[in-house]
């Protein structure tokens, strides 16, 4: 029998734990489960994350944004409640699931609203309770927001004169390597080769009339030997061990006494005949004497040769002992060199590592002065005034908190949260997730988005949102205007399209038909990070070079490259995915049509060819190409344009 006309009956009892019906819900079965949702909940959380930024979820109605904005912040939680002191994610997050509607009547006090509940969630008792207390005083009494913004700013004064402080040192150490790894380092290789050649280098200094303990004097020479100035340290090393050390100035006058002396000899010997006649005409009784020295005049010749051969003799001794000396203390130089370099990479990256963070922390400063000169301002002004502080504005339940809320000044308790968060026992970032847009009409869904963007567009905040981009786009009045907003607003764009190919139309299918096992869902694991996977040289190399064909402004490179290191665990090849990035952060539409005309899916493993006209895209092909062992092909490409497009900022 036909098994797809049998006669339906039921053969088991029907499985109560399966719906029957589902609901087009975010609790529903989705298929918004994608790798790339893990890495944007890391980035959320992650402790090296600057903010603010706003993570957009965009896609069609129905694409699964909802389901896909609670993946994150599921995964977001789980990651901060397991992180450890040695996590790249931070164990103090507060998350915040915000309704769009709740928005509608008046968008900055609802935030300041979710913001507290969220606060308030944590209990009573909590840290995120004590800096929504410390909020509510600041929102209601300028004089107390003056005074904690001061203390704070004072507090930043403090840890920036230490960081200061840490980043001489580190300088100060950097400029002494050399006698930090020679004599305060132990197990050193200099250390080493002094032990074993500890006899051979006592002998030769002592032999130069150094006294003392050996090693010590030996280090110092090498030190001094590494400090020597000029393109020929080396040389001059050995030029000087040849006069300065003792014995050898010796050996010097010798030679040129000896040299001295042949060269008179042997002067003597060529004017014999003048002298000795010379001789003879001075007196009677001198001739026999030079009679007899003209018949051993021989023996200036023989004395000649001996004065120069024991000059030369004084000097191959002076070279030798100069070399001897020399040759070790280059030996210990050398490795001093490779000791140093090693430990001196190393330092400079902390001293990079400094230097960054007193940057961030002098530009913390300076907002905080602003922060601390507008709070006091608010202060003599509610003096001047005679007004008596605001009552406090979120006393009572939690229910009560809308309907007291009406008295709340917004950006008050918003800036005193912002001021608060990072600070000794208080929450290090907030996550503001932001849904239910499509159920607001197009120009107010724009508003609450400016709205949320301009009151969280601030330190320790971060915002994910899902949005469809036509409808905000249409709110926005659309063309020029729409685009700049996106582009600007939206730092981490992901588009929810997960129904790419068959396949996952049939596991969605058997998903929901009950037909599909299910599947254990493993606890996150905190202990590192897809986004610290480090970059590769080559990588660096190809990023620069198209760096410029995806934009030409400092928010486009930055965009550029921030999107790369996000979408780079998605993929093995990083190089196909750079150029795609780029062509869809800055390419033309001629480019992007020479690019789709390109990628002939037909020859997937034929070398991608762009044809003439695109001289750029061309070149951007070519620099991809000069760092690869085999031409990109044309499935290689489309495999990479897949993941480049769902990070790019939606275009209408």
């Amino acid at each position: 029998m036909d098994q797809m006309t049998a006669p339906l009956k039921q053969t088991a009892p029907p499985d109560r734990r399966t719906p029957l019906f589902h609901a087009d819900a975010p609790a529903a079965p989705s298929l918004a489960r994608h790798r790339a949702l893990d890495l944007l909940a890391e980035l959320a959380v992650h402790d090296q994350a600057q903010t603010p930024f706003t993570i957009g979820l965009f896609g069609a109605p129905g694409a699964g944004k909802s389901h896909a904005l609670q993946v994150i912040a599921k995964r977001a939680r789980g990651l901060a409640e397991a992180a450890g002191a040695d996590s790249p994610f931070l164990d103090h997050v507060i998350a915040i699931e915000v309704d769009a509607q709740s928005l509608l009547a008046d968008a900055e006090r609802g935030l300041a609203v979710a913001l507290r509940e969220g606060l308030l969630a944590r209990g009573s008792k909590s840290l995120a309770a004590r800096l929504d207390a410390r909020a509510l005083d600041a929102a209601s009494d300028p004089h107390a927001a003056a005074q904690d913004a001061n203390q704070q700013l004072e507090d930043t004064r403090q840890r920036l004169a230490t960081e200061q402080r840490s980043l001489e040192d580190l300088k100060a150490r950097r400029g002494r390597l050399n006698d930090a790894v020679l004599f305060e380092a132990t197990n050193t290789q200099v250390d080493d080769f002094v032990r074993r050649n500890r006899k051979q280098i006592e002998g030769r200094l002592s032999d130069f009339g150094f006294a003392g303990d050996a090693k010590t004097v030996f280090k110092t020479l090498v030190g001094d030997l590494a400090d020597r100035p000029g393109p020929l340290p080396r040389l001059s090393a050995f030029l000087s061990s040849v006069w300065t050390h003792g014995g050898q100035a010796r050996l010097l006058i010798w030679a040129g006494g000896c040299f001295l002396l042949a060269y008179l000899l042997d002067l003597a010997e060529r004017t014999r005949g003048d002298w000795l006649t010379g001789l003879r005409n001075a007196a009677e009784g001198a001739k026999e004497p030079a009679n007899w020295l003209e018949g051993h005049a021989s023996w200036l010749t023989f004395l000649g040769h001996a004065a120069f051969t024991i000059g030369l003799l004084c000097l191959a001794l002076n070279i030798w002992r100069a070399a001897r000396f020399t040759i070790p203390l280059l030996q210990g130089a050398r490795l001093l060199k490779g000791e140093v370099e090693k430990r001196g990479q190393e330092l400079d990256g902390h001293i990079a590592w400094q230097e960054q963070k007193v940057a961030q922390l002098a530009s913390e400063m300076e907002t905080q002065t602003e922060r601390a000169q507008t709070a006091e301002r608010r202060a003599l002004e509610r003096t001047a005034s005679g007004a008596t502080p605001a009552p406090d504005l979120f006393a009572g339940a939690r229910t009560d908190v809308g309907a007291s809320a009406r008295a709340l000044s917004p950006s008050a308790y918003i800036d005193a949260i912002e001021a608060g968060l990072g600070t000794s026992g208080a929450p290090q970032r907030i996550l503001v997730f932001l849904d239910g847009l499509e159920a607001l009409p197009a120009q107010q869904a724009a508003a609450v988005v400016d709205v949320a963007h301009r009151r969280l567009d601030r330190p320790g905040f971060v915002l994910t949102m899902a949005a469809d981009p036509e409808r905000l786009a249409a709110g926005w009045g659309g063309g020029g205007e729409a685009a700049t907003r996106m582009e600007r607003y939206v730092q981490a764009p992901f588009t929810v399209r997960m129904l790419r190919d068959e396949q996952a139309s049939i596991a969605y299918a058997h998903q929901i038909l009950g037909a599909a096992p299910d599947v254990a869902e493993l606890p996150p694991d905190a202990s590192s990070s897809a986004l610290d996977y480090p970059i590769k040289p080559v990588e660096t190399h190809l990023l620069g070079k198209l760096a410029r064909f995806a934009g030409d402004t400092p928010r486009a490179v930055k965009r550029y490259l921030n999107t790369w290191r996000l979408a780079r665990p998605l993929t093995e090849d990083g190089g196909a995915l750079a150029l795609m990035l780029a062509l869809d952060h800055g390419a033309t539409a001629g480019e992007l049509a020479a690019m789709g005309a390109a990628m002939d899916l037909e020859a997937p493993d034929a070398p991608l060819v762009i044809h003439p006209g695109e001289p750029r895209l061309a070149a951007a092909l070519t620099a991809v190409n000069a760092l690869r062992q085999s031409p990109l092909t044309n499935g290689q490409a489309h495999a990479a344009w897949v993941v480049a497009r769902d990070f790019g900022v939606p275009t209408t």
